[in-house]
């Protein structure tokens, strides 16, 4: 799937997650920005991803391309280390993600623990549910097992750049728009 597919997937179930148990507006703001980045993280096993590259403002800036090359070094050299859909595409990946993460920000600033956590597990965790619905599937229960989930029948899996990616794609948007304006209508 492409990182926008992911990006919508992980925004919608982001936005979901945050309306179910009402964390407010603030939160769910904060959190779905975290999910478009918890959406990339496990396609850190693969050097060329999006989350490898430099963004327009590291393009621009001395400091903010310092600063985002030391923050992608781990990354780095994990894609040199890793294959791609191992071990960053099991679930206990995305829930040691988030933990980790959401401690990190806490640190931090405490405020900043939920949203991280909400936004990185959530936006983690549909990137491996939405790759399970490929014909090539995921790992999602390893180290247990290393067998490839598949979430749907041999004949309806999901093909990058296909009409099941399309639709996936409107689908996650549309309701990533309807959740974020009942999220910040007034109560």
């Amino acid at each position: 799937m492409t990182n926008r597919t992911h990006e919508a997937i992980g925004g919608a179930v982001t936005l979901a997650v945050c309306a179910a148990v009402e964390s407010g507006a603030a939160v769910a703001t904060g959190a779905f920005c975290v999910a478009l980045l918890g959406s990339r993280l496990p396609d850190a096993d693969q050097l060329g991803a999006r989350i490898h590259r430099r963004t327009r403002l590291e393009r621009r800036s001395l400091s903010a391309a310092l600063a985002g090359g030391v923050l992608r070094l781990p990354m780095t050299i994990f894609a040199c280390l890793a294959k791609h859909r191992g071990a960053s595409h099991w679930l206990l990946s995305s829930a040691a993600a988030a933990i980790v993460l959401a401690a990190v920000a806490g640190a931090v600033w405490a405020p900043l623990a939920l949203p991280v956590a909400i936004g990185t597990g959530c936006g983690y965790a549909a990137h491996l549910l939405a790759d399970a619905c490929t014909p090539h599937g995921a790992p999602l229960l390893g180290p247990v097992s290393v067998r490839r989930v598949h979430l749907l029948p041999p004949g309806h899996r999901v093909v990058t750049g296909g009409r099941g990616e399309a639709l996936m794609l409107i689908t996650a948007t549309l309701a990533a728009a309807a959740l974020g304006f009942t999220l910040v209508q007034p109560a």
